[in-house]
């Protein structure tokens, strides 16, 4: 599964477009989908993709479209293919009260958004962060980023019936990762039992 997009690169594996300033893109299958899922045009990421390229800034975001739903973030690492170059960044696409916030970053500087939406994410019931699939990194950059804004009262791993979770307890929030699963969630510390403990 390949997060892909290509810009002005003629070759095409998936489905083809042009931004509104003329230039060629063609986004993967598994983009396409993804986008799809999101209610995200493919136009609106190719135009951001070509901004953070020419920018040359270690993160990019544009403001896009409106949605009912708030406090989730999806997470995917994307490729992007020039005539000159390939680069693996990160795409995050956040709903910001029914706001579509779509940032471009590059590793390096992924844990400086995820305290911004750690922040975002403590004034609400629930904040959930996702991925297509297990990306270790974005958990621990979550949890670290946690930590930094939070006055961890605990952090480990705890268990329910079969399933283990690792959890950091702030005063307020607690971040959950069901082990092995590709999502983090923000929550009130209320709603977290720490009753069975692995030591």
């Amino acid at each position: 599964m390949v997060f892909e997009i290509q810009m002005n690169v003629m070759e095409c594996r998936g489905k083809k477009g042009l931004t509104r300033d003329g230039n060629y893109f063609c986004i993967s299958n598994f983009l396409y989908d993804e986008l799809n899922t999101l209610g995200i045009p493919p136009m609106i990421l190719a135009e951001a993709v070509n901004d953070f390229l020419r920018e040359g800034t270690a993160s990019y975001s544009v403001y896009w479209g409106s949605s009912q739903e708030r406090g989730n973030t999806r997470v995917l690492n994307l490729l992007i293919t020039t005539p000159n170059k390939s680069k693996r960044v990160f795409l995050m696409v956040s709903n910001f009260d029914g706001i579509y916030e779509i940032t471009l970053l590059e590793p390096f500087n992924f844990g400086n958004s995820m305290e911004k939406l750690i922040s975002y994410g403590k004034n609400l019931e629930k904040y959930e962060v996702s991925m297509p699939f297990l990306y270790k990194f974005v958990v621990f950059e979550t949890f670290d980023a946690f930590k930094k804004l939070s006055r961890v009262e605990f952090q480990g791993i705890i268990s329910k019936d079969t399933e283990k979770y690792m959890v950091a307890m702030g005063n307020e929030k607690a971040l959950l990762w069901k082990i092995e699963t590709p999502r983090v969630d923000l929550v009130n510390k209320e709603n977290v039992r720490l009753t069975n403990l692995n030591h």
